[in-house]
């Protein structure tokens, strides 16, 4: 399969065609259209080779469209009919679930995305669920969200926002009761130590999971109404 993954992020969107290939990036923002995406996606994967799409999408994703508008983009995300615009088939899923399912292979894995905001991700024997932990209220006006997000890190300085993670992780572990978990997004990079039970990743794990949209990986998750269910493929036990 040649596929391209790509991976919207509220201050990047990321662009790979192979695993241990080169990862390419264009800035995003508030202003930032599906239309203006796609366009820029295209040119930045001028000379990659592919022939489906996977995109990581950073909001609410049901039966592998978006169904709610991202709150650090443009607007035109949801109804827009992204395989007419890459020319290519193109399936969506949760950006945090994106990188989920990249990191699983059995049992039950929390993956906690530190990014522009903060996603998070359970699976529970091959069925992948995005859960928006960062809506939990802590008081009556802060969320987990408000504790985690980058504008916490810049505001609270490392030291407080570290903490912060680690309080959230152990209440997270506490809650689901994971075998793994798992930290990645662009501020994973400083927590350190990572919290105990915990491992960190890089982007490039969400290729893999972008590979597993489709059949003929290793695992193989098909879309449902606000999961994934993963399928294994015998022909690589």
């Amino acid at each position: 399969m040649n596929v391209l993954m790509v991976d919207v992020g509220g201050t990047n969107v990321k662009v790979m065609a192979r695993h241990d290939g080169e990862m390419r990036k264009i800035s995003s923002d508030k202003n930032l259209t599906a239309s203006e995406m796609v366009r820029g996606v295209l040119e930045l994967a001028s000379g990659f080779e592919f022939d489906r799409v996977s995109l990581g999408y950073p909001g609410l994703v049901g039966k592998g469209e978006p169904i709610l508008e991202p709150t650090n983009l443009g607007e035109g995300w949801v109804g827009f009919d992204y395989s007419a615009a890459f020319g290519k088939p193109v399936r969506c899923i949760n950006d945090a679930a994106l990188q989920a399912l990249g990191n699983y292979e059995s049992g039950s894995l929390l993956y906690l995305g530190l990014g522009t905001s903060i996603g998070a991700t359970i699976i529970v024997d091959d069925i992948v669920v995005p859960i928006e932990v960062g809506l939990i209220k802590l008081t009556r006006k802060q969320r987990l969200m408000d504790r985690l997000s980058k504008v916490a890190l810049k505001r609270d300085g490392r030291q407080q926002w570290r903490a912060a993670v680690i309080e959230a992780v152990e209440l997270l572990q506490n809650v689901f009761r994971p075998s793994q978990t798992v930290l990645g997004g662009g501020n994973a990079q400083f927590v350190e130590p990572l919290p105990e039970n915990c491992h960190g990743v890089d982007n490039r794990s969400a290729y893999v999971g972008a590979r597993r949209l489709w059949e003929g990986s290793d695992l193989f998750a098909s879309a449902c109404a606000s999961s994934w269910r993963i399928h294994r493929n015998e022909a690589h036990i």
